[in-house]
């Protein structure tokens, strides 16, 4: 008696279309990680560019007044968000400083610091230790103000034109080579 083919004998053809389905994902999943491999990390698109900042009313971190976002308007505004906690905000503070006592000396643009999700005994001991800022720093404790600039790590730092548009964003420290290509887009030279 014939009853047909060994089962076992012939390939299923579910078998089959479940394995090409899974080399298809690896391979996607391997391209897809070679291409981000291959970007510039602190490039990132933001939502924000092209469009008005996020205004702001934040306590300022030494206790002594507030940081007012329209206090900023008419002239370009650098705004960093930065933490004590965070190793790569030691490494541009002295860029920061520097460029602190060139808005301080000029006046051509403003700077202001955002102390992100930080603790404010935390933040003044790093200060102290680092050397304070020659601009104001607000608190943002519970990262409110850092939602809506779409702020996800640190630090990061935001360059806003005289016209209060978000004209560029730049994810990690700040470098002379940064300043070089951002500070044009706000109308200030390098």
């Amino acid at each position: 008696m014939t009853t047909g083919p060994d089962p076992a004998a012939v390939p299923a053809p579910r078998s089959r279309l479940w394995k090409g389905a899974l080399v298809l994902a690896m391979a996607l999943t391997v391209g897809l990680l070679g291409i981000g491999l291959t970007r510039e990390a602190s490039r990132l698109p933001s939502a924000l560019e092209g469009r008005p900042m996020p205004s702001f009313d934040l306590p300022l971190l030494d206790g002594e007044g507030r940081l007012v976002s329209a206090e900023a308007a008419g002239r370009p505004l650098i705004l960093n968000f930065w933490a004590s906690w965070c190793v790569t905000c030691r490494q541009e503070h002295p860029e920061l400083v520097r460029l602190g006592l060139r808005a301080r000396a000029r006046g051509e643009f403003a700077i202001a610091g955002i102390n992100y999700r930080d603790d404010a005994g935390n933040a003044l001991r790093f200060l102290a230790r680092e050397g304070s800022f020659p601009y104001a720093s607000g608190v943002d404790p519970r990262g409110r103000l850092g939602i809506d600039f779409g702020v996800y790590g640190m630090p990061e730092t935001f360059f806003v034109d005289a016209a209060g548009i978000v004209r560029g964003r730049h994810a990690g420290p700040v470098t002379p080579a940064v300043l070089a290509a951002m500070l044009p887009r706000i109308g200030v030279v390098p």
